[in-house]
């Protein structure tokens, strides 16, 4: 049993690790904007619309309106976003693409990641 949980387990790293290795990290502003600038992003109730011109808005956690403002520092996307009466401290992301799969993980790519869907 231990031999059959233990493949498993081995097999869902190893398929986690062939999918992710098609993902692009978006490491330069411009390919940041042809990715995501001006198109709906959502993960689960949130969405929000990222801006050429450094806004953010959209909708959070229970119909919470989401503001904010973003800028491109070296290879990361910084921004600042209140959702609802809740201002969030300023945090830059690593973010990566894979088909309409966009990856933003928090802390320069050492903290949680959220994937965000590109709607249609």
């Amino acid at each position: 049993m231990r031999l059959i949980v233990l493949t498993a387990a081995m097999a869902g790293v190893f398929l986690c690790s062939a999918a992710s290795s098609d993902a692009k990290e978006l490491r330069k502003q411009n390919q940041f904007l042809d990715a995501v600038a001006g198109k709906k992003l959502v993960s689960g109730d949130t969405w929000l619309v990222i801006s050429p011109d450094g806004k953010i808005n959209g909708v959070g956690r229970n119909n919470a309106k989401l503001t904010g403002a973003w800028a491109w520092s070296k290879k990361f996307w910084c921004r600042n976003v209140v959702v609802g009466d809740k201002a969030f401290p300023e945090d830059c992301l690593k973010v990566s693409i894979d088909g309409n799969q966009v990856t933003f993980a928090r802390n320069k790519g050492k903290g949680d990641a959220i994937v965000y869907t590109i709607a249609d």
